[in-house]
């Protein structure tokens, strides 16, 4: 077996297990912890971040043997710009390397296994299994997720004790409030505007804000498959049962919703308006934001910054910051959910969280996610695939977690979503002499 081959073949295993430490990893970790009361379990994360830099050094290995570099499409080299941007601003950074350290992770590690995914050698059998295993796993969290959701409290405070497990981890820092009080399980956000509170649906993540976005991934690969079978095309990686019955797609479509993540509702009414009016769509998302970023302003000026507005808050102080002259933002780790803790400045917004450390910069990210949609188009019109555009729109999803959750940033909410775009516009699709399948 040659070197590339060999390497893609490591790098196989090494996907595999990121999804599965993606999709499970948080609940591994709570039944780790009930097990052994090792604090250590809180601290799973840490290796869904240690595959990654896996497989971004096997990549990295498989460049420097290829006889033939592979030509790097417009979106990877965006993700490398991001890369070294924030390598920039980590090294100039005053604030204490803990918080360096955490905050680059969160920003950087998406965009490099991006770019690792692309530039590994896959055959097409291999995508086409992670595409399927990937949607297998989703089905599974989705299931878990409608079995939590209406079982009684006590399965999390008393069977499973969560709020021990949450608080174990210092790094967490909603960590300690309890069951009852915690927004990862209760819509408490939504009582000051509208006067209610829901249980929130958070399967094997334990959080809600990150699961939503694997559910809308899912959904949206489950109705690119049944528009693949309608035209006749190939199924790109989605699994045959997936294309068979609408079932999977209102299963994800229905846990998405009881995720109660606002995210997820407003990308549902995007959707409808872009199949049925053409707008507006992935591409435009730098656009959409600065839109966004008007909106927060004006809806901070009429004071709707409570609750469910307290994300369109911290969009608009830092959107402010910048216009009082922080043109750079204060530094990586100085502000935003994971810095100082004297500073809310861009707080419960990812983009909001990124002005107030980089400034300006932090709309970089969004000319990245333009050229990611672009290429998806032009790949799904190259192979007369359908299905393509509703993978794309995942993006939609992404930019408006960006401008409204903070779970936009770091590889827990994002990886699996990037991941699957940078294998659907991966080369080995378009290889000739094979036949998707």
């Amino acid at each position: 077996m040659n070197t590339p081959a060999r390497g893609a073949g490591w790098a196989f295993g090494l996907m595999l297990l990121l999804i599965v430490s993606l999709q499970f990893g948080p609940a591994i970790g709570l039944l780790g912890f009930r097990a052994t009361g090792s604090t250590a379990w809180s601290m799973i994360g840490g290796a869904r971040d240690a595959l990654v830099l896996a497989l971004v050094g096997l990549a990295a290995g498989a460049l420097v043997v290829s006889s033939t570099p592979p030509r790097l499409v417009a979106s990877a080299g965006w993700a490398l710009l991001l890369v070294l941007m924030y390598a920039g601003f980590a090294l100039a950074s005053t604030q204490p390397s803990v918080l360096v350290a955490l905050n680059l992770r969160r920003l950087a590690l998406v965009p490099l296994l991006f770019v690792a995914l692309l530039l590994l050698p896959w055959s097409r059998r291999q995508l086409e299994s992670l595409m399927a295993f990937l949607l297998g796993t989703s089905v599974v969290v989705a299931g878990i997720g409608l079995l939590e959701r209406f079982a009684p409290d006590a399965l999390w405070t008393t069977v499973l004790d969560v709020g021990s497990y949450m608080a174990s981890n210092p790094l967490d820092p909603f960590g300690l409030l309890p069951f009852e009080a915690s927004g990862r399980f209760f819509s408490w956000d939504l009582e000051p505007g509208f006067g209610i509170v829901l249980r929130r649906l958070v399967s094997t993540y334990l959080e809600p804000t990150t699961l939503a976005p694997t559910l809308a991934l899912a959904m949206l690969a489950a109705w690119a498959a049944r528009t693949r079978r309608r035209w006749g095309r190939p199924a790109f990686g989605a699994p045959a049962w997936l294309a068979a019955t609408p079932l999977p797609g209102w299963l994800f479509l229905v846990a998405g919703v009881l995720t109660v993540s606002k995210g997820f509702v407003v990308f549902l009414a995007l959707l409808l308006m872009w199949r049925w009016l053409g707008l507006p769509q992935p591409r435009q998302v730098f656009l959409l934001a600065l839109a966004g970023i008007a909106v927060a302003l004006l809806a901070a000026d009429a004071g709707w910054t409570e609750g469910a507005f307290s994300h369109l808050a911290g969009l608009a102080s830092a959107a402010r910051h910048v216009a009082e002259g922080h043109l750079f933002g204060d530094g990586l780790g100085a502000a935003g959910n994971y810095g100082i803790s004297d500073s809310d400045i861009g707080a419960e917004s990812g983009l909001g969280n990124g002005i107030a450390q980089v400034g300006v910069a932090a709309l970089l990210p969004l000319l990245w996610v333009r050229a990611i949609a672009i290429e998806a188009w032009q790949a799904a019109l190259r192979r007369r695939d359908p299905g393509g555009p509703w993978i794309a729109a995942w993006l939609l999803f992404w930019f408006l977690t960006y401008l409204l959750s903070a779970s936009s940033l770091g590889v827990g909410g994002n990886a699996l979503g990037f991941a699957t775009l940078a294998l659907y516009l991966h080369p080995a699709w378009d290889q000739p002499g094979e036949r998707a399948r």
